[in-house]
């Protein structure tokens, strides 16, 4: 029997436009490009060579032109994949201090990817320096860190992510528990599902032919992350277009098909994407023939309702509510693997404003203590079936989280990345994109005569009601990075 599962692809992508497009000997405005609304990230730290030593510039100086650097092929992660509490921590309260940024009085969900938006912000923070270093390390670095340490452990936690056999020392304590018996899961088999999950996350820089990138740049963005790096031809966008576009469609599975829609100007210098794709099953599926129209309450249960397909299901799934003012419930819907899980969060009569007020004072280590007090118990979970489809502008949230310098053409530093010696011209960030397509339902009919008469026999102990607004926390347990994150304020 098919499980359910989620869809999910996110990418970031970064356009860097030489100031009045001058480094060309181009005036050209940035007019041909239209892409859908973006999201900014930050970054995090420029790293030198490994022996402490700023490599030379790949580009000899010189008046003629310079070659293009080599194109590398994103052969995956080299590190050996490990854990790091404080690096997983620097991500999560990054995606508490951007998920305020992006209130909207009428958004339908801000789901955005914290894991997206970093790696993105890294490779930025690796080619920067001076104040634009400063800026990005404040936020991105831990205090016990230095700049070297940070890009190296990150890129440890990310190979880990993406291993098929990841560390896992974290062990919530709802993992080591045992579902209490009862006679009606008797007949359900014993034997472990085979393994489902797949995590792709593929980092590309593209860049315009002539520009002079640094090597040592280029080499620790392969080597720490992955990153693809190859040139494209100004002169022929559409080529150019049509191969990134391609690059994201088949790390997305096809999901993400025209990330660029129109041409790339002749001042887009640099292109730094990343693209990461989630699918896995659940451990307890939804059941298909119980899923029916069902109201949903945006302004609360006393508010104007309209009709959603809503799934249900019965199962022995971690559960938690807090006992203060609020009375979140907190749910787990664990996946086949057991290393992710997506979290459900609700407070008590939950509407917009009630949300709003969770956020403005939700943490990490928060989240991270409800999970830590989470029991396995008999749970009946209702939540609509979702296919949504997210672009978000965060060019002010960028602007709210102080990364001022790098949206600037006078004061962005990215000399570490090009080398723009001999110009006053300096590369800054002009638009930076993130597309998110998540889909959560269920599949399958096989045995679900017996599984539906299993839900009404089970009386549940708790219940979450996802028939009001609700926060999706989905967390890559084993490395405690938060894959995902948002409201949802009309599943539609």
């Amino acid at each position: 029997m098919k499980l359910s599962q989620v869809l999910v692809s996110t990418l970031w992508l970064l356009l860097l436009p030489i100031s009045h497009g001058q480094l060309y000997q181009r005036n050209t405005p940035f007019p041909y490009l239209r892409i859908t609304p973006m999201v900014r990230s930050r970054v995090a730290s420029r790293l030198s060579a490994a022996s402490g030593t700023t490599a030379a510039p790949f580009i000899t100086p010189s008046t003629t032109r310079r070659p293009a650097a080599p194109v590398t092929q994103n052969t995956g992660f080299t590190l050996r994949p490990e854990n790091d509490s404080k690096i997983s921590q620097v991500v999560t309260d990054f995606m508490m201090r951007i998920s305020r940024t992006l209130w909207h009085r009428h958004s339908k969900t801000e789901l955005f990817s914290p894991v997206s938006i970093i790696t993105v912000a890294n490779l930025l923070y690796l080619g920067s320096d001076g104040i634009t270093h400063a800026e990005f390390g404040d936020v991105l670095t831990p205090s016990s860190m230095n700049w070297k340490q940070m890009h190296q452990r990150y890129g440890k936690v990310l190979a880990n992510l993406v291993a098929s056999e990841p560390v896992d020392s974290r062990q919530d304590p709802w993992r080591r528990q045992t579902c209490p018996q009862d006679n009606d899961y008797e007949d359900e088999p014993s034997t472990p599902a085979p393994k489902s999950q797949i995590i792709r996350i593929a980092n590309g820089i593209f860049y315009q032919k002539d520009l002079p990138m640094r090597s040592n740049y280029i080499r620790l963005a392969h080597s720490i992350y992955g990153a693809r790096v190859q040139p494209i031809d100004p002169q022929n966008s559409g080529a150019s277009t049509a191969m990134i576009n391609k690059w994201v469609s088949d790390v997305t599975a096809g999901k993400i098909r025209n990330m660029i829609e129109g041409t790339l100007s002749p001042s887009s210098s640099v292109i730094i994407a990343n693209a990461l794709y989630f699918k896995a099953k659940w451990k307890t599926n939804f059941e298909p023939l119980v899923t029916r129209d069902a109201p949903f309450f945006p302004d609360g249960v006393d508010g104007p309702s309209y009709r959603v397909k809503m799934m249900s299901l019965t199962g022995c799934l971690p559960f938690h509510k807090t006992r203060d003012a609020m009375e979140v419930s907190i749910v787990g819907l664990p996946y086949r693997d057991d290393t992710s899980t997506m979290y459900l969060i609700q407070p008590a009569n939950s509407n917009r404003t009630a949300i709003r007020r969770l956020q403005a004072s939700l943490t990490g280590k928060t989240i991270d203590s409800w999970i830590g007090q989470m029991k396995l118990q008999s749970t009946m979970v209702r939540m609509p079936k979702m296919h949504l489809k997210n672009s978000i502008d965060l060019l002010k949230s960028f602007q709210q989280l102080k990364f001022n310098s790098i949206l600037s053409p006078s004061k962005s530093n990215l000399s570490k990345m090009i080398d723009n010696t001999g110009t006053d011209q300096k590369p800054y960030v002009n638009q930076i994109l993130h597309k998110l397509d998540l889909k959560i339902d269920e599949e399958g009919t096989e045995g679900a005569a017996a599984t539906s008469a299993l839900l009404d026999r089970i009386g549940p102990q708790k219940q979450f009601n996802g028939n009001a607004p609700f926060l999706i926390y989905l967390r890559h347990d084993a490395t405690g990075l938060p894959l995902f994150y948002g409201p949802i304020f009309d599943p539609r």
